[in-house]
């Protein structure tokens, strides 16, 4: 082979350039207003169900709590699906706040402000409280409004799920603190303002948004012990959403709390309980007559009395915390894995009380 045959050779084009192409993607259907109201009910509920996913998600882990810019995105995303082609994705664009002095910062900017604010809540994590970094969450994502649509929906969504996981669990209620605010605004708009207006001389006091939250957090237990009191608790509660003017009936999944609120769950843990007394009752008559359970009975009989009260701690246990008590982090949306533990601890007891009474 000649050096020139070589060269040849080995400064040839390859036969296929690589390079990336665009896929095409689906025209953006415009939708009619009771298509929109319908999509927006939809996302609602989506929006909704997944800010409860990523809390539990957070809850659980063992790692301590980040905000990160991907679960805005995401709730943002959700929000406004299907309605704008841009959604999921940082404006590139000028944004107009009406009725508002505030004038949000250039679209070039969004990122690394969203960034900023991610960095705030996870560098102040252990030392402000949770209605601080929820409030300041709350304002500032206002304060970026990083989306061409969806900017409130989508904040007060992060908001909350910044506050439930600094605060360790998921916070009950028939009507969440977004909800309340979407209903009544004004006190919401008032809170942002004051935050504007200390933001340009160089302060970030959220304190009006942080007494708001508050004031509408304890609003919301108010309404889920009241719910958890109320008489008919056999249907599942549900609230109505309101977004846009629309009331939305969200459909929520039965969880275990639904399966424990039966009359059938009561009956069958005071049957037990009786069961577990009349036990009780005998061993200690039998005690202070002198009378000796044979010894090959005892072990049955010490199994029977705690079966018999473990069986009625779970059940009666279930049901109360099913009914509306405040839940213990962690486990509020398990109460039956809760009730069952009780039951366990109860059964052991029992059993110790039971050889006891025999020897």
């Amino acid at each position: 082979m000649t050096a020139d045959n070589w060269q040849g050779r080995h400064t040839a084009k390859p036969n296929h350039d690589r390079q990336s192409h665009a896929v095409k993607r689906e025209s953006f259907r415009a939708l009619s207003e009771p298509e929109k109201a319908q999509q927006e009910a939809l996302n609602t509920l989506r929006q909704y169900d997944r800010m409860v996913k990523i809390i539990n998600e957070a809850l659980r882990s063992p790692q301590r709590f980040r905000l990160r810019p991907s679960a805005i995105l995401e709730l943002n995303r959700i929000s406004i699906q299907n309605l704008e082609i841009e959604a999921g994705r940082w404006r590139d664009s000028p944004v107009v706040i009406e009725g508002s002095n505030h004038q949000p910062p250039p679209a070039d900017e969004v990122a690394r402000h969203v960034d900023e604010l991610c960095d705030y809540v996870n560098d102040n994590w252990e030392t402000r409280g949770p209605f601080h970094l929820a409030a300041y969450v709350m304002w500032r994502l206002n304060w970026i409004h990083p989306f061409v649509d969806g900017n409130g929906r989508t904040t007060r969504a992060v908001s909350y799920y910044v506050l439930c996981s600094k605060l360790g669990f998921h916070i009950p209620g028939v009507k969440t603190v977004p909800e309340m605010i979407a209903q009544d605004k004004e006190p919401y708009y008032s809170a942002l303002e004051a935050a504007d207006e200390a933001e340009k001389s160089g302060s970030a006091d959220v304190s009006q948004m942080q007494h708001l939250l508050s004031e509408l957090l304890a609003k919301q237990m108010v309404l889920a012990l009241e719910a958890a009191d109320a008489p008919n608790t056999k249907e599942p509660t549900s609230s109505p959403r309101t977004q846009n003017g629309s009331d939305i009936q969200q459909t929520r999944i039965t969880h275990s709390t639904e399966l424990l609120r039966s009359t059938v769950a009561v009956y069958v843990g005071i049957f037990f309980l009786i069961l577990t007394l009349l036990f009780l009752m005998g061993l200690v008559l039998m005690s202070a007559w002198g009378r000796v359970v044979p010894h090959e009975s005892q072990n049955l009989i010490v199994m029977i009395f705690a079966l018999a009260g473990g069986g009625s701690a779970t059940l009666l246990g279930g049901n109360m915390i099913a009914r509306g008590s405040i839940p213990i982090p962690l486990v509020e949306e398990r109460p039956i894995q809760f009730a069952c533990t009780g039951g366990i601890a109860v059964l052991i007891v029992l059993m110790l009380l039971g050889r006891h009474l025999l020897m």
